[in-house]
């Protein structure tokens, strides 16, 4: 078995090694101007530094950064020397490598086998997290309002569950809008996608522009989007013309919600919604129970505090129900597994948590802009590097061993082991084979996700097949 694993391990290690072999990145170098002259600090060693050795090249003292270089590539160079490397031609070097990472999809992976396979080829989740910085940003980095900092970053993610491959990534101003963001990523859906966004993104165009590409979208519906049935019994002039204000009736959301008792789900298959788009979807609601309404609310009152805004009584009165949207057919997402579909967005939340948690991209004092995104984008690069391999130990733990792995504790476990794949990148393939096959020993002995009671994995949700303990099967 560990014959094999290391076979397709050694693949990984081929493109991870062909990545960031000294001649590509010198390659790269070049042709934005990196280097101009010869010096001892290349392009091997900011990418060793800004991605590899040190997470916090935003908030560490450059003295401190000078020794983590010297440690681990052996170029000596004083603080002032490194902040002078810190230029728009490192930011653009960083930002080619991450660029070429993403296009080329250098570390394919198989998408997991699942219950909807013949339904949707790809499983594509879009969100953004924030962060503050500081106000000398704020020219370049304009928050996005509602706290005492002027300058904010933001980072958008669009990633396929399936096979953790990066469709989009995208650093930015935290006042860049996420439903503007939305519309860019429409041109690479396919058919077969299904996509999974956050309200921010709700857009009746896009909605039905994903379905005139063949491709399913689910969403939560804006409370103040209107919904309608087609009218059975409308109005026509004499030439034979339906009156238009008698084609549709619109529905009373509210009135449906108090239709329904707490913990009621009930659909609306042939609804149109938008005053102007009359987009056809069917419509899910669900009446939360009082016991999760009052904790919506509660998270209303902390945001209208927080936010400095205020919401309309009618829009805390609905707040008592989800109510979702999907073009996906009856037949492909029965009416009580749309909710749990929906709540694979949560993966990308626990990313993002881990961006902040164990790579500590939020972290930034007062230096200079070129500083500042050298810091961004060698995260991202790590982040990126980070993922791959995660979801390549996945797809190789649920094939060789048909276990789950956990997505945080697999990413922490993976930052852990930096230090050695850089410095094995430097040996051989053989020897980076090594030490993925000692992480992947490491990940299914330790890295297994945990199963809470009555609470549903990724791999449950889409009917993943795999294997539980005893005290597992006992808890679910």
């Amino acid at each position: 078995m560990c014959h094999k694993v290391f076979n397709e391990l050694t693949l990984f290690s081929q493109e991870l090694q062909r990545s960031f072999s000294p001649q590509a990145l010198y390659q790269m170098a070049k042709e934005v101007g990196f280097i101009q002259r010869i010096s001892k600090y290349q392009a091997k060693d900011l990418i060793a530094l800004c991605v590899w050795v040190s997470q916090n090249v935003a908030s560490t003292s450059l003295t401190q950064l000078c020794s983590s270089l010297e440690s681990s590539t052996g170029v000596l160079i004083s603080p002032e020397g490194l902040n002078q490397r810190f230029n728009s031609a490192a930011v653009q070097l960083l930002q080619q490598v991450l660029t070429s990472l993403l296009t080329q999809k250098l570390f394919p992976v198989k998408s997991i086998s699942h219950h909807y396979t013949s339904q949707f080829q790809r499983i594509r989740i879009l969100d953004s997290t924030t962060f503050q910085l500081p106000d000398v940003f704020s020219l370049s980095y304009q928050g996005s309002g509602g706290s005492s900092h002027k300058a904010g970053v933001k980072i958008q993610l669009e990633y396929d569950l399936l096979s953790g491959q990066f469709l989009h990534i995208h650093s930015g101003p935290g006042k860049q809008n996420d439903r503007t963001y939305g519309s860019t990523c429409l041109k690479t859906i396919q058919t077969g996608d299904l996509c999974i966004r956050d309200l921010g993104y709700f857009d009746l165009s896009d909605l039905d522009e994903m379905n005139k590409r063949g491709a399913y979208y689910i969403s939560r519906l804006k409370l103040n989007t209107r919904v309608y049935l087609k009218n059975p019994t409308p109005e026509y002039f004499r030439n034979g013309t339906i009156k238009k204000h008698t084609e549709y009736i619109q529905l009373d959301m509210e009135e449906m919600m108090h239709q329904l008792v707490p913990g009621e789900t009930r659909e609306i298959s042939d609804a149109y919604i938008g005053q102007y788009q009359k987009l056809p979807t069917r419509v899910i609601i669900h009446r939360l129970t009082e016991n999760q309404t009052r904790k919506r609310l509660e998270n209303h009152r902390r945001k209208e505090k927080k936010k400095g805004i205020i919401m309309k009584e009618r829009s805390k009165r609905l707040s008592a129900m989800n109510a979702y949207i999907t073009n996906a057919s009856l037949n492909d997402v029965p009416t009580g597994q749309v909710h749990d579909l929906y709540s694979l967005r949560w993966q990308i939340e626990l990313l993002f948590k881990t961006w902040k948690s164990f790579f500590r991209i939020d972290h930034c004092k007062q230096i200079k802009k070129e500083r500042l995104e050298c810091h961004l984008y060698g995260q991202l690069i790590a982040i990126l590097l980070c993922s791959s391999t995660m979801f390549q130990m996945r797809q190789l733990l649920l094939v060789k061993k048909k276990q789950e792995l956990s997505e945080y504790k697999a990413i922490y476990m993976i930052k852990d082991y930096f230090p050695l794949l850089f410095q094995a990148i430097q040996k051989s393939t053989q020897q980076l084979s090594k030490i993925l096959l000692r992480l992947f020993t490491l990940l299914q002995k330790n890295g297994r996700k945990s199963h809470r009671y009555e609470k549903k994995t990724v791999f449950d949700i889409l009917g993943v097949i795999y294997e539980y303990t005893m005290c597992q099967k006992k808890a679910a």
